[in-house]
C-alpha cells in the first residue's frame, strides 16, 4: 500500500491523508496480522521536511514466552516519521529545494528512508510494520496468569530439594535465622 506524495512534495503547506486498511492474514515480514490493520496516515509538507503522522490498530500472531502457545496480540500504535525534503531531490530536481546549512539532519538512516520511500511514494505497509516492531511486547504473554509449560510446574512444586541445602543455609545465615 503506497501513498503518493507528488502534490505534497511540490507545494509547501499541503498535505494528503489516507485511511489504512491492510487485510487480516497479511504477513509483514515476521508479523502475521490476525485482524485487519485499520487507521489513518497523513503526510504534510512542512517547508523543509515531509512530516508523516498517523495512528492504527491491529492484532498480530505471537508466541507466549511462558507456555509457547500461539495467540493473537492486539496492538495500537502511532505512526511518526519526519524526513528532510532534500531526500527527494532526485524527484524534484536540485533547484526545487533550498538546503539549510544549519539543518542537523534526521535520525533516520539512508536504509530507513529507502525502505519507507520509493521515489515520490510512501510505503505505508512498511511504516505499519516498523510501528508493530516498536509496539510489540518484548516478553509476550497469552494471558497475565499464564502458568507456563506443564513440565515446568513440576519444578516449582519441589519444596525441600537437598541439592539446594547449602544455598538455603547461606540465605538463612544472611537473614539472621541461624
Amino acid at each position: 500500500m503506497y501513498l503518493d506524495l507528488t502534490d505534497v512534495l511540490r507545494d509547501s503547506g499541503t498535505s494528503v491523508e489516507r485511511s489504512i486498511e491492510i487485510p487480516a492474514g497479511t504477513v509483514l515480514e515476521e508479523w502475521e496480522l490476525t485482524e485487519p490493520a485499520t487507521g489513518w496516515v497523513r503526510a504534510s509538507n512542512a517547508r523543509r521536511s515531509i512530516v508523516v503522522r498517523g495512528a492504527a490498530k491491529t492484532a498480530v500472531k505471537m508466541e507466549c514466552s511462558r507456555c509457547l502457545c500461539e495467540y493473537s496480540q492486539p496492538l495500537e500504535f502511532d505512526l511518526d516519521v519526519t524526513v528532510p525534503i532534500s531526500t527527494f531531490n532526485s524527484f524534484l530536481g536540485p533547484a526545487a529545494v533550498e538546503e539549510d546549512e544549519n539543518d542537523e539532519g534526521d535520525e533516520l538512516t539512508r536504509d530507513d528512508i529507502d525502505a519507507l520511500f520509493q521515489e515520490h511514494s510512501l510505503d505505508v505497509s512498511e511504516l505499519v510494520r516498523q510501528a508493530i516492531v516498536l509496539a510489540a511486547p518484548i516478553q509476550p504473554l497469552c494471558r497475565p496468569d499464564c502458568e507456563g509449560l506443564p513440565e515446568a510446574k513440576a519444578y516449582n512444586d519441589v519444596k525441600d530439594d537437598p541439592r539446594w541445602a547449602a544455598l538455603q543455609a547461606l540465605n538463612d545465615k544472611k537473614s539472621g535465622l541461624n
